[in-house]
């Protein structure tokens, strides 16, 4: 009993709490998802100049070698290209990956035969979610800029400002890498005039750096030794390099110094601009929001003052934060709605607005000690927690409509205002408890569940949970506080002849031995039976569409920067214009493109009210239809594209044999899966075909013999006559470079043939004496997986059509092409969500298992009776039976997948639905204890439990429908999840009272049982 001294106390904590939540709302961050961690390292190896087969052999097999035995290693997935090759760690989602992380910065450095030249690996630990991309930007300039007008802008200019925002971790380059080289571009043909040897200009080239030794004492002074070695880059071309009778020959005569880009820059356009790209990493913990908000202001500021001197301009070529704001205002508008349809729910059943708003309070109070708690959390607002708090709006309401209608009905039985207030309380304080810790409780095997995707469902629990403990806060304490201040006699005044009527027809199946029988014997059978055989198709995670479109122009045969610039990329940009200029263009906010030397991706974000198949056909006829020997396909955008990547992608693995048979067979699955499922996408992970062009140079080993030249030299004269021969470190401006002497550009293979070069005690000498050239054609690419070479062929159901079943058909098709072409020694392996979904379904089972047993001691320690608690339970396959109607109802007017989102609704569900069980039958227990009947007291729980029970459900219904109705950007991540939980109780409110008066009629509920139980009689 609450005294009347404590009530100011308590509405001025209630009141307090109400503003600092308002207030901390506006400071919690705002994200689409919450953060996902994955359990992953990542190791990225760059050897500028080199072909991925040695970086392969070089580099990557000795550190994955060194990797192998760490503790919690799953698996190891490294992709090697030209220049560069990174290596996947993934470990168990148990590891300590703190641990783990300085255990790799440890290994990385104990590679043995790591060359000097080659800095160590870059280590991005994706566990504290480094892997995510805030958003990406480019700079572009109005007039024709030079790539180191490019770097110095970006590195003096935006660098500075962009990472001093708030939220902002680094910018990161890969796409166009800032780093430069040193170049000593020598003339062959010089050489030979004086009859140099490369290993003579090498030896003159080498260790050009300044060194320092110990200390000399003359005198009464200690000197420092410095031995001066390093030049300035200008003064260069004047190092000696041969000396003859007439004069010194310098490195100017023979070679010119030329500062270059270690790297070609890949093409890259905004809005139709060649332009600079890259991307904003986000700190941990970020608002997004708020951080693109000021990266805007900042980047605003820029093109106003120092970019707009250079006639640069810097903008975001992706920004997400217009579709968060959508889907974030989107769950906002359902929770607003899902209030005040509760409101008028509570206002039929109630005929009292004073009423409707004492309970309605709750609400704003709960959702403010949600926010707070969110807050010390340390959550963000996010779609799923949002849609937590529309979830929790009927929950909320559900402990105060009890307290209420408990309050009014000792009223009604002529108790005064104070004393109905203390008895209705109390009367129901045991019950809301437990229910709502069952509510709670139900809870903790979600988080304990370790995949990756399961991390969506924490922010979820932890916003119910927090709802529904401040619900039970609200109920008890502040609503009989102001209970005085807002209920009237009127609204105590009695109306049970309708309800006596209503309570007649639902103990029918109590008092008729035949209608019970039915309710039990089939009723609960054909529950189970139709939850299980009306199942949807299983799938891994919703698919959110985006407000963009993305086009992919594949190359049948790898081409160079330049030609695909040339060939592919400003043709494309012309073709833009040319539309736009004759009007023909649909309206775009923005669009982009990257390219490499294997493909092209073109992007658009249209306008508001945009066609995506109308958009499509443009694309695809106009702009991109025409050009011989690619491959075009297109897809529209997907919310979770960067939170959640590649979540409907399957990756189809091929180990066991040498990388030509690898391909093969890979090209005989990819044809027949794509014929057997047209409208999926089946490409390839890996290269599938050697395109990428290669020269052989194959040694003439008798004439090295011969001229008594090595391997070793003659690898020295072919690497300084094509791409560079690395000689050291170069100190440029504040900057070591790599510093490399090569031969200039040859235009053609014969020329290169001929070029001489000298050889000592025989002098001058053609190439071609030494080598043969043979032209092949290699991999543009290599994957190994567990340090096997693997091929990989990457799986995408079809839209609407989910992962599961899908790739448990090709499963089988596969294994039919296997052992028709009797290929046993091959092994076929599947990762990427089909693997994922696997996982999370054994899990999503061995969860709910736990919380049946859960649930089941919580009601026993509740009711103190196995037999009521297992009665509790029993009334769970019709809600379960109602969620699976509901998604089949669902899938009427839309696709709705049985996603691992909407699977956790049944857990949420089983929480749920077991409260109004829980009502009844403890009421049930105390009115045996008071001395009725078995018949009389299934009567009096009706009685007395119905219209609370009817209350609390409607409410909790109406609450969440605007979030299974809503039609607008992001509400496929949590439609189905509403759905399930609407379906769920509208089902318990129809049946449980019926289902459980006949389960109450059983003899084994009845103390003493008695001949005249099925007769008696109510008034």
């Amino acid at each position: 009993m609450i005294q009347n001294k404590y009530y100011p106390l308590i509405i001025s904590i209630a009141v307090i709490l109400t503003v600092i939540g308002s207030l901390i709302s506006l400071e919690l961050p705002n994200a689409l998802l919450p953060t996902i961690d994955r359990p992953e390292i990542s190791l990225i190896s760059s050897w500028s100049g080199k072909g991925a087969q040695e970086i392969e052999q070089t580099l990557i097999a000795p550190l994955e070698k060194e990797m192998y035995g760490l503790e919690n290693l799953v698996s190891t997935e490294s992709i090697i290209y030209d220049g560069i090759g990174v290596t996947t760690l993934i470990f168990h989602s148990d590891a300590d990956m703190q641990q783990i992380y300085i255990e790799v910065l440890s290994r990385v450095n104990q590679v043995p035969t790591w060359p000097p030249q080659v800095a160590k690996p870059v280590i991005i630990n994706n566990s504290s979610g480094s892997g995510a991309t805030l958003a990406s930007a480019m700079i572009y300039a109005k007039t024709p800029k030079t790539e180191t007008q490019f770097i110095n802008a970006f590195k003096t200019i935006v660098e500075p400002a962009l990472s001093s925002v708030s939220g902002v971790a680094k910018l990161d380059v890969s796409n166009n890498p800032l780093e430069q080289r040193v170049d000593i571009e020598f003339d062959p043909h010089s050489l030979a005039m004086y009859s140099l040897t490369i290993s003579q200009v090498i030896n003159k080239l080498q260790d050009l750096l300044d060194r320092s030794g110990d200390t000399l004492t003359l005198g009464s002074k200690d000197y420092a030794l410095l031995f001066k070695g390093q030049m300035p880059i200008e003064e260069l071309t004047q190092l000696p390099i041969f000396s003859t009778e007439e004069h010194i020959v310098r490195l100017g005569e023979l070679a010119t110094i030329e500062q270059r880009l270690s790297s070609e820059w890949n093409f890259a356009s905004i809005d139709g601009h060649q332009a600079m790209y890259f991307t904003i990493q986000p700190s941990k913990g970020v608002n997004a929001l708020k951080t693109i908000n000021s990266i805007n202001h900042v980047m605003k500021q820029l093109n106003s003052s120092k970019l707009a001197t250079s006639e640069m301009v810097v903008l975001l070529s992706r920004d997400d934060s217009k579709d968060i704001r959508k889907a974030l205002k989107l769950v906002y508008g359902s929770l607003i709605l899902g209030i005040i349809l509760a409101a008028f729910v509570l206002y039929y059943f109630l005929k009292s607005w004073g009423v409707v708003t004492l309970a309605i309070i709750s609400v704003p109070v709960c959702l403010a000690i949600v926010m707070i708690a969110l807050y010390f959390g340390k959550y963000s607002l996010n779609v799923i927690s949002l849609a937590g708090m529309a979830l929790s709006v009927g929950l909320l309401l559900d402990a105060a409509i009890i307290v209420v209608e408990n309050i009014i009905r000792f009223k009604r039985d002529g108790l005064s205002t104070n004393e109905a207030i203390n008895k209705g309380t109390s009367e129901v304080k045991g019950a809301i408890i437990s229910s709502t810790i069952s509510s709670i409780v139900i809870f903790l095997p979600i988080l304990m569940m370790d995949t990756t995707e399961s991390q969506l469902f924490e922010d979820l629990a932890f916003t119910i949970s927090s709802a529904l403990m401040a619900s039970v806060v609200v109920a008890l304490i502040l609503i009989p506080t102001l209970a005085r201040f807002f209920i009237s006699n009127q609204d105590a005044q009695p109306s049970l002849s309708s309800e006596s009527k209503w309570c007649r027809r639902l103990v029918l199946t109590a008092r008729n031995r035949t209608l019970s029988l039915i309710s039990l014997v089939i009723g609960l059978p054909l529950a189970l039976a139709y939850s299980y055989l009306s199942m949807p198709n299983l799938d891994v995670l919703p698919n959110p569409k985006q407000n963009s479109i993305s086009t992919y122009i594949l190359f049948n045969e790898p081409m160079n920067t330049d030609s695909v610039s040339k060939l592919v990329a400003r043709p494309i940009l012309s073709r833009i214009e040319d539309q736009k200029q004759a009007g023909t263009a649909p309206d775009y906010e923005v669009t982009g493109m990257f390219c490499n030397q294997s493909n092209c991706l073109l992007y658009f974000y249209p306008s508001e009210g945009w066609d995506y198949p109308a958009f499509k056909q443009w694309v695809e006829s106009s702009i991109v239809n025409d050009f011989p020997g690619t491959q075009i396909f297109s897809q529209q955008g997907s919310l979770l594209q960067y939170a959640m990547p590649d979540s409907r992608v399957t990756q189809l693995d091929i180990q066991g044999g040498d990388l030509n048979e690898l391909q093969l067979i890979a090209r005989e699955i990819q044809s027949q899966i794509q014929s057997l499922h047209p409208n999926s996408s089946i490409t390839e992970g890996s290269p599938l075909y050697n395109q990428s062009s290669r020269l052989e140079f194959i040694p003439k080993y008798d004439n090295l013999a011969y001229f008594n030249m090595s391997q070793a030299e003659l690898n020295q004269q072919l690497m300084a006559l094509t791409g560079g021969l690395y000689l050291g470190l170069f100190y440029v401006g504040g900057d070591t470079q790599p510093f490399y002497l090569k031969a200039k550009k040859n235009i053609h293979i014969d020329q290169l043939l001929q070029t001489q070069v000298m050889v000592p005690n025989h002098g001058l000498q053609p190439l071609h004496q030494l080598v043969d050239v043979k032209m092949t054609v290699g991999p543009q690419s290599l994957l190994r997986i567990n340090r096997e070479v693997t091929v990989s062929l990457d799986l995408t159901p079809p839209d609407g059509i989910p992962v599961g079943p899908f790739i448990k058909q090709v499963q089988s098709e596969v294994s039919e092409i296997i052992q028709s072409k009797n290929l046993s020694h091959l092994s076929i392996n599947y990762r990427g969500s089909a693997d994922n979904l696997s996982k999370f379904l054994q899990e999503f089972w061995e969860m709910f298992i736990i919380s049946l047993i859960i649930l089941l001691v919580l009601m026993w320690l509740t009711l103190k009776s196995w037999k009521l608690a297992i009665a509790v339970l029993l009334s769970m396959p019709l809600a379960i039976s109602g969620g699976m109607f509901n998604l089949q109802l669902l899938n009427v007017f839309v696709n709705q997948n049985l996603d691992v989102i909407t699977l956790i609704g049944f857990i949420i569900l089983m929480g749920l639905v077991i409260n109004n069980a829980i009502l009844f039958v403890s009421q049930f227990d105390i009115s045996i204890k008071n001395g009725l009947n078995q018949q009389e007291a299934i009567y009096e729980a009706v009685l007395l439990r119905r219209r609370p029970i009817y209350m609390s459900t409607a409410t909790s219904i109406f609450g969440m429908l605007p979030l299974m109705l809503s039609p607008g950007e992001g509400s496929e991540i949590y439609r189905g999840l509403a759905a399930v939980i609407i379906g769920g109780m509208t089902s318990s409110a129809f049946f449980s009272l019926s289902f459980m008066s006949a389960l109450m009629s059983l003899k084994i509920f009845s103390p003493i049982p008695t001949v005249n139980d099925t007769n008696t009689e109510y008034a």
